[in-house]
This record gives structure tokens, C-alpha cells and sequence, in this order.
């Protein structure tokens, strides 16, 4: 039995009072926690519209800090190659400078910061790799306003704008 006309079956709007005229309906979304109904196109779009966050923290949307294991594992790879590679040649700079005549120190020591920078900027791709595999991982869309205040994202932030600095204007 229906209670409204069927100008007002999936309007977006709980005409019935339990839900029966928007059930089944595929142009809308309903939100978890109430009777609240978004177009669907709202869903997954970046922008929270249900106030329990459902339309965006859902398994169809997906959202981590890296989107895909492709970019993590490109993040995590290229992290631990840089942070060993730049450490490896930084130690092998600062080892050969007291040998070094004032022009090569000069040169050598710019290369030392570029490698200091690019280490930074590695030390960076492999804690975001770290946090987003291993601490954050699936509830990062949860957990994303928490994320993005907190000291360690700031730390994070800090750490890869020092290390680009360093190694563009070295």
C-alpha cells in the first residue's frame, strides 16, 4: 500500500515518515545514522553532506593519505632508497672533507646540503608510508580532521617543505 503519489517516490524526501517511499530507490544515497537522503553524485565527491561522515568514509570511496598500492609502494620505495643512499653519501662526504682544498669544500659542501635536503624529503615519502600502511590505514577518512591537526602531520609538513628548500636553493 502506498501512502503518497508517485510524483513524491524517490524525491530525496522521507514523504512516508519510515523510509518505504526512498527504499530501493538508485538516484540517492542514505545516510548510516539518520533518514537523511543526498543525490547520488554527493556521494564521494570530497564534500561531507550526512553528518556521520557516510557518504564520504564508505568502502566505495576509498580515501587513505596515498590512494592506490601503487603510490604506496612507490612512496615506501622511494623513501627507504632515498634515505639510505643520501645517508650513505652524506657520511662519505663529511669522511673525505678534512682532504679537500677550499675550492672542491666549497663545491662539496653544497652538495652536502643537496643531499641533506634530498634526505629530508626521502625521511619524509617514508614516514607518510609508514603512517598511512601501518597507523592510519583504512580509518584514515575517520580519522582525517584528527590526521590533518595533529603535531605529527604538521612535523611531516614542515619536514618536506626543509628538505625541498634545501635541495632546490642549494
Amino acid at each position: 500500500e502506498m501512502c503518497v503519489s508517485f510524483d513524491q517516490l524517490c524525491n530525496l524526501v522521507d514523504d512516508c515518515g519510515d523510509g518505504s517511499d526512498e527504499n530501493g530507490c538508485r538516484n540517492h544515497f542514505q545516510c548510516k545514522s539518520s533518514r537523511f537522503y543526498i543525490p547520488l553524485v554527493q556521494q564521494c565527491d570530497g564534500k561531507v553532506d550526512c553528518l556521520d561522515h557516510s557518504d564520504e568514509c564508505n568502502e566505495e570511496c576509498g580515501k587513505e593519505i596515498l590512494s592506490g598500492a601503487w603510490l604506496k609502494l612507490l612512496a615506501g620505495s622511494i623513501g627507504v632508497s632515498s634515505v639510505l643512499l643520501n645517508t650513505v653519501t652524506l657520511v662519505r662526504s663529511f669522511l673525505r672533507i678534512r682532504d679537500m682544498k677550499r675550492a672542491v669544500l666549497c663545491n662539496r659542501t653544497l652538495s652536502i646540503l643537496i643531499n641533506f635536503g634530498d634526505l629530508m624529503t626521502g625521511l619524509y615519502l617514508l614516514l607518510i608510508f609508514v603512517q598511512d600502511s601501518f597507523m592510519i590505514g583504512a580509518d584514515y577518512c575517520k580519522k582525517q580532521s584528527q590526521w590533518l591537526s595533529s603535531d605529527h602531520c604538521a612535523f611531516l609538513g614542515i619536514l618536506n617543505s626543509f628538505g625541498s628548500t634545501m635541495s632546490l636553493f642549494s
